[in-house]
């Protein structure tokens, strides 16, 4: 399955004991190699040498004999604005040794409880953006490093889909919840007939509390890296909690399926409108995981076992969470 993770979602050895050290990560960079590329000649090579590249990123299968593909990236690799974005890009990321461990340490952490898991490929781009930010799928992860440069990058997305509230999260340490909660995904067990708003909000849930457990010092790491709101979004969400789940209730949401009714809460918006402007866009994703998040704690279930149950509402009812605090 391939994740097209929009902020708007390598190489890991076998798990031998809780004391074995993670294998390395290498992190192939493909954003020096195309931007070292700067005839057609070379850049039609590239396209040809990184084929799974060129179908997921550029959506072209046969790319080296994509004229207006090859002759668009010759453009931009010799641009020279673009050439001076690329080494900020190379200033900023340097050798990429943070990344490599982070995802290092969760690879082991994700092998340790499920052993089936095979570290997928990581690989960096450069565009100016003619991609998505990041792919992940069960061999690969491409990461558009420009999307991830900064609020003091060169040059940032822009158009309608990127708003400040989703270009905020373009930053490097939102990078490895990403590509850990696009993971979470294989192992994220559903029941395809429940078509609730209580089933996504459970979904979502799920995917958080498996990112929290897998991440590398996971204690260290806000709530803010993994579901994208601002710590000031987060402590007033969690303080009026009671009132946003007495929306929910009075509203009679949980199982709705309604497919518009369902975007309200669950869509990425600046604001619920429905309950406040205070309310964070995409409330349902945050009370989903509140409700996840009581019943693992509660029933002291392993992380195997609570991916693999397909029964949203078994897990709300057991959770016991009604809007309360800790």
């Amino acid at each position: 399955m391939q994740i097209r993770v929009a902020l708007l979602g390598l190489f890991c050895g076998l798990w031998l004991c809780s004391c074995s050290k993670p294998d390395d990560v290498s992190v192939v960079r493909l954003d020096q190699q195309l931007f070292a590329a700067k005839s057609a000649d070379d850049v039609r090579a590239f396209l040809n040498q990184h084929p799974a590249v060129a179908q997921l990123y550029f959506n072209a299968n046969q790319a080296g004999n994509d004229t207006a593909l090859v002759r668009e990236l010759t453009d931009r690799v010799n641009n020279p604005a673009l050439q001076d974005f690329n080494k900020q890009l190379q200033a900023e990321y340097g050798d990429f040794s943070e990344l490599r461990t982070q995802l290092a340490d969760a690879f082991a952490n994700i092998k340790k409880d499920f052993p089936d898991f095979k570290a997928p490929r990581v690989e960096t781009i450069a565009t100016g953006f003619m991609g998505p930010d990041l792919i992940v799928n069960d061999s690969l992860v491409i990461i558009g490093i420009d999307y991830f440069a900064g609020p003091k990058s060169k040059y940032r997305p822009v158009g309608p889909t990127f708003p400040q509230y989703i270009l905020r999260r373009y930053q490097p340490e939102y990078i490895v919840p990403a590509v850990i909660f696009a993971i979470s995904d294989r192992y994220n067990a559903t029941n395809r007939t429940d078509q609730t708003l209580l089933a996504d909000m459970i979904y979502y849930g799920k995917g958080y509390v498996f990112t929290r457990t897998m991440l590398p010092n996971k204690e260290a790491v806000p709530d803010s890296l993994i579901i994208g709101y601002t710590d000031k979004q987060l402590t007033e969400t969690f303080n009026a909690q009671d009132i946003v789940w007495g929306h929910f209730i009075d509203e009679r949401l949980l199982y709705q399926t309604s497919p518009a009714i369902k975007q309200r809460y669950m869509n990425e918006r600046p604001f619920t409108a429905e309950i406040g402007r205070s309310a964070p866009g995409a409330i349902g994703r945050w009370v989903g995981w509140r409700i996840v998040s009581a019943y693992y704690d509660k029933r002291s279930v392993g992380i195997r076992e609570l991916m693999q149950n397909a029964d949203a509402r078994q897990i709300f009812e057991q959770s016991g969470y009604k809007g309360q605090l800790d």
